[in-house]
Protein backbone atom coordinates (compact mmCIF):
# COMPACT_ATOMS: atom_id res chain seq x y z
CA UNK A 1 0.00 0.00 0.00
CA UNK A 2 1.19 3.50 -0.79
CA UNK A 3 2.48 5.21 2.38
CA UNK A 4 1.04 8.57 1.37
CA UNK A 5 -2.41 7.06 0.71
CA UNK A 6 -2.24 5.18 4.02
CA UNK A 7 -1.37 8.42 5.88
CA UNK A 8 -4.27 10.30 4.24
CA UNK A 9 -6.67 7.48 5.09
CA UNK A 10 -5.56 7.47 8.74
CA UNK A 11 -5.84 11.28 8.88
CA UNK A 12 -9.36 11.20 7.42
CA UNK A 13 -10.47 8.52 9.89
CA UNK A 14 -9.03 10.55 12.77
CA UNK A 15 -10.87 13.70 11.67
CA UNK A 16 -14.18 11.86 11.22
CA UNK A 17 -13.68 10.11 14.53
CA UNK A 18 -13.08 13.41 16.32
CA UNK A 19 -16.08 15.00 14.64
CA UNK A 20 -18.24 12.08 15.68
CA UNK A 21 -17.01 12.25 19.28
CA UNK A 22 -17.56 16.02 19.37
CA UNK A 23 -21.16 15.71 18.23
CA UNK A 24 -21.82 12.96 20.76
CA UNK A 25 -20.30 14.99 23.59
CA UNK A 26 -22.12 18.21 22.74
CA UNK A 27 -25.40 16.69 21.58
CA UNK A 28 -26.60 16.45 25.17
CA UNK A 29 -25.82 20.09 25.92
CA UNK A 30 -28.88 22.05 24.90
CA UNK A 31 -31.22 24.80 25.98
CA UNK A 32 -34.58 24.27 27.62
CA UNK A 33 -37.35 24.64 25.02
CA UNK A 34 -39.33 26.84 27.43
CA UNK A 35 -36.94 29.12 29.36
CA UNK A 36 -33.97 28.86 26.92
CA UNK A 37 -31.49 28.37 29.80
CA UNK A 38 -28.97 25.52 29.58
CA UNK A 39 -30.27 22.13 30.67
CA UNK A 40 -28.83 20.92 33.98
CA UNK A 41 -27.24 17.51 33.57
CA UNK A 42 -27.58 14.58 35.95
CA UNK A 43 -24.88 14.13 38.58
CA UNK A 44 -23.80 11.04 40.52
CA UNK A 45 -25.67 12.25 43.60
CA UNK A 46 -28.74 13.84 41.99
CA UNK A 47 -30.74 13.58 38.78
CA UNK A 48 -31.68 16.87 37.15
CA UNK A 49 -32.91 16.00 33.66
CA UNK A 50 -36.67 16.39 33.24
CA UNK A 51 -37.89 14.39 30.25
CA UNK A 52 -41.20 14.65 28.44
CA UNK A 53 -42.30 11.85 26.14
CA UNK A 54 -44.94 12.62 23.55
CA UNK A 55 -45.51 9.72 21.18
CA UNK A 56 -42.02 8.77 19.96
CA UNK A 57 -40.52 12.17 20.85
CA UNK A 58 -38.28 12.70 23.87
CA UNK A 59 -37.87 16.33 24.94
CA UNK A 60 -35.66 17.49 27.82
CA UNK A 61 -36.52 20.44 30.04
CA UNK A 62 -34.59 22.34 32.71
CA UNK A 63 -37.21 21.81 35.44
CA UNK A 64 -40.71 20.66 36.18
CA UNK A 65 -41.98 24.26 36.17
CA UNK A 66 -40.88 24.66 32.54
CA UNK A 67 -42.72 21.47 31.53
CA UNK A 68 -46.00 22.61 33.07
CA UNK A 69 -45.69 26.16 31.67
CA UNK A 70 -45.01 24.71 28.20
CA UNK A 71 -47.59 21.91 28.26
CA UNK A 72 -49.95 23.59 25.78
CA UNK A 73 -47.28 23.02 23.11
CA UNK A 74 -48.22 19.33 23.08
CA UNK A 75 -51.55 18.00 21.96
CA UNK A 76 -52.76 14.73 23.41
CA UNK A 77 -51.28 12.53 26.10
CA UNK A 78 -47.78 12.85 27.50
CA UNK A 79 -45.52 11.37 30.16
CA UNK A 80 -43.09 13.36 32.31
CA UNK A 81 -40.09 11.80 34.03
CA UNK A 82 -39.23 14.23 36.80
CA UNK A 83 -36.07 13.78 38.85
CA UNK A 84 -36.75 12.65 42.39
CA UNK A 85 -34.55 12.36 45.46
CA UNK A 86 -33.46 8.91 44.23
CA UNK A 87 -30.95 8.77 41.38
CA UNK A 88 -32.39 6.76 38.50
CA UNK A 89 -35.92 6.68 39.96
CA UNK A 90 -37.96 9.58 38.57
CA UNK A 91 -41.42 10.59 39.68
CA UNK A 92 -43.54 9.71 36.65
CA UNK A 93 -46.40 12.06 35.82
CA UNK A 94 -48.97 11.51 33.09
CA UNK A 95 -51.36 13.77 31.28
CA UNK A 96 -54.15 11.69 29.80
CA UNK A 97 -57.16 13.35 28.17
CA UNK A 98 -56.00 16.65 29.70
CA UNK A 99 -55.92 15.29 33.27
CA UNK A 100 -52.67 15.07 35.24
CA UNK A 101 -51.89 12.13 37.50
CA UNK A 102 -48.87 11.10 39.53
CA UNK A 103 -47.82 8.57 42.14
CA UNK A 104 -49.70 8.57 45.40
CA UNK A 105 -47.73 10.35 48.10
CA UNK A 106 -45.56 12.36 45.68
CA UNK A 107 -44.99 15.99 46.66
CA UNK A 108 -43.57 18.94 44.77
CA UNK A 109 -41.36 21.93 45.46
CA UNK A 110 -41.58 25.23 43.60
CA UNK A 111 -39.83 28.07 45.41
CA UNK A 112 -37.32 29.63 43.02
CA UNK A 113 -37.09 33.41 42.84
CA UNK A 114 -34.73 33.56 39.82
CA UNK A 115 -35.24 31.11 37.00
CA UNK A 116 -31.56 30.17 37.11
CA UNK A 117 -32.43 28.33 40.39
CA UNK A 118 -35.31 26.34 38.93
CA UNK A 119 -33.52 22.99 38.55
CA UNK A 120 -32.85 22.92 42.31
CA UNK A 121 -36.12 24.50 43.46
CA UNK A 122 -38.81 23.12 41.14
CA UNK A 123 -38.68 19.38 41.76
CA UNK A 124 -40.69 16.27 42.56
CA UNK A 125 -40.23 13.92 45.52
CA UNK A 126 -41.57 10.44 46.09
CA UNK A 127 -42.73 11.33 49.62
CA UNK A 128 -43.11 14.13 52.15
CA UNK A 129 -40.21 12.64 54.13
CA UNK A 130 -37.95 12.86 51.06
CA UNK A 131 -39.11 16.45 50.51
CA UNK A 132 -38.34 17.35 54.14
CA UNK A 133 -34.85 15.83 53.89
CA UNK A 134 -34.08 17.71 50.65
CA UNK A 135 -35.31 21.00 52.13
CA UNK A 136 -33.21 20.49 55.28
CA UNK A 137 -30.06 19.29 53.45
CA UNK A 138 -30.21 22.13 50.91
CA UNK A 139 -31.38 24.81 53.37
CA UNK A 140 -34.37 25.74 51.19
CA UNK A 141 -36.18 28.74 52.64
CA UNK A 142 -39.97 29.10 52.49
CA UNK A 143 -40.46 25.56 51.19
CA UNK A 144 -43.97 24.15 51.09
CA UNK A 145 -44.78 20.60 50.01
CA UNK A 146 -47.34 20.81 47.23
CA UNK A 147 -49.66 18.16 45.85
CA UNK A 148 -49.59 17.70 42.07
CA UNK A 149 -52.80 19.70 41.65
CA UNK A 150 -51.45 22.51 43.88
CA UNK A 151 -48.17 22.56 41.93
CA UNK A 152 -49.96 22.77 38.57
CA UNK A 153 -52.34 25.46 39.84
CA UNK A 154 -49.41 27.52 41.17
CA UNK A 155 -47.40 27.23 37.96
CA UNK A 156 -50.31 27.91 35.60
CA UNK A 157 -51.73 30.79 37.62
CA UNK A 158 -51.69 33.94 35.48
CA UNK A 159 -49.06 36.50 36.47
CA UNK A 160 -50.36 39.57 38.27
Amino acid sequence: MNTQLFSKTIAALAVFGLLGMTSIASAHEADCPYCKLKLVQNMKTQDNEVVVKVGNKRIEYRCLYCVIKDQKRYKGDLVVYSPSEKVGEPVVLKRTDGKWTGPEGAVFLNTFKKHSECAELSRAFSSKAAFDKYVKDNKVADAKALSLSEFIALVTKPAK
